[in-house]
């Protein structure tokens, strides 16, 4: 049994425990680590495996009960505790971002490819889930096809109904980075340029934030990306992503619907009740990629779906782009 420690018992910290213990076989969760005792003594009660709560993290790294990592904290504390995961020696999968700032990022990163170099495999990964959605999957695979022509550019939304703390940069490190990577995945290309474009802003969102925000980018194949950035949208988690094709387009729904439209035919997008966040929408790519990982793991095969420090980095790198571009 791979015994797991969460460092971070917040939104994602819970929810990669409860996926771990109700769909994940071979590991459980032995050790929870929060600032908030009151949060991790909640969680720990209602997983029934947990034999150390702390708000030390490095006992939490450190433990002998503990055989790998989750990094699960807030955005700003995953250099610091990327840090501590190399010293321990024990497999990491950690949230993205790699960092909130690009100096940070590439400093980190190099750090952990001389320490991946010293073991001679892999050690860490970052939660880029949408790779282990089956939507993205069947939308690969129809790219792939042939059916549909070449790829022109995509259309893709992310809004969410809220988004704490969340600042102007980070609607980039936090929220855009997503499509930044699942299109880089899909493509296999790098990104060469971003820019910013803001729309009227919404009354309705935090002072200081310039919400909502309408990215322009492009790859090196020449591909681009419009995608619009929500932080606050009040309304419902509202993820979507078109690919336009020169004989069609693949379109994925905020429901995980693959809607397609090609010789006359248009497909259409299922309607119902939105999801409040991203951790039901996303639900079975959580639970695929902490199996996927786990497997990794205790196997010693990579899984090529899963994110490498390289990936977290190019993720960082063009978000900065379009940080630069505000």
């Amino acid at each position: 049994m791979l015994r797991i420690g969460i460092v971070g018992t917040g939104v994602m910290g819970a929810g990669h425990a409860r996926f771990i213990r109700d769909s994940v076989d071979g590991a459980e969760v032995s050790a929870l680590f929060d600032i908030d005792q009151n949060k991790v003594n909640q969680l720990a009660d209602e997983l029934k495996t947990v034999t150390l709560r702390t708000s030390n993290v490095e006992d939490l790294m450190n433990s002998n009960e503990v055989d790998a990592i989750i990094i699960a904290s807030p955005d700003n504390f995953h250099v610091q505790h990327l840090r501590l995961a190399i010293l321990s020696k024990k497999p990491t999968l950690c949230e993205k971002p790699l960092a909130t700032n690009l100096d940070e990022a590439r400093a980190v990163a190099s750090e952990i490819k001389e320490y991946e170099k010293a073991c001679g495999k892999r050690m860490i990964h970052f939660g880029f889930m949408r790779r282990f959605d089956d939507a993205y999957r069947k939308a690969r695979d129809l790219i792939n096809s042939g059916n549909y022509g070449s790829p022109l550019y995509c259309r893709t939304t992310a809004r969410n109904v809220s988004s704490t703390g969340v600042t102007t940069s980070g609607l980039y490190t936090n929220i855009a980075v997503h499509d930044f990577d699942i299109l880089r995945w899909l493509f296999k290309d790098e990104w060469v340029s971003v820019t910013s474009n803001y729309p009227k802003r919404s009354s309705l969102s935090p002072e200081g934030l310039n919400d909502p925000l309408v990215v322009i980018a492009k790859m090196k194949n020449g591909l681009m990306m419009v995608a619009d950035i929500f932080a606050f949208n009040n309304y419902g988690y509202d993820v979507r992503t078109e690919v336009i094709c020169e004989k069609g387009s693949i379109e994925i729904g905020i429901h995980g619907d693959v809607i397609t439209r090609s010789n006359r035919v248009a497909g259409v997008g299922k309607g119902g009740e939105m999801d409040e966040n991203w951790i039901p929408r996303f639900n079975d790519s959580y639970i695929a990629e902490l199996r996927a990982w786990v497997e990794t793991i205790t196997t010693g095969k990579e899984n090529s779906d899963l994110a490498t420090v390289e990936d977290a980095l190019a993720a960082n790198e063009v978000c900065a782009l379009g940080v630069a571009s505000i």
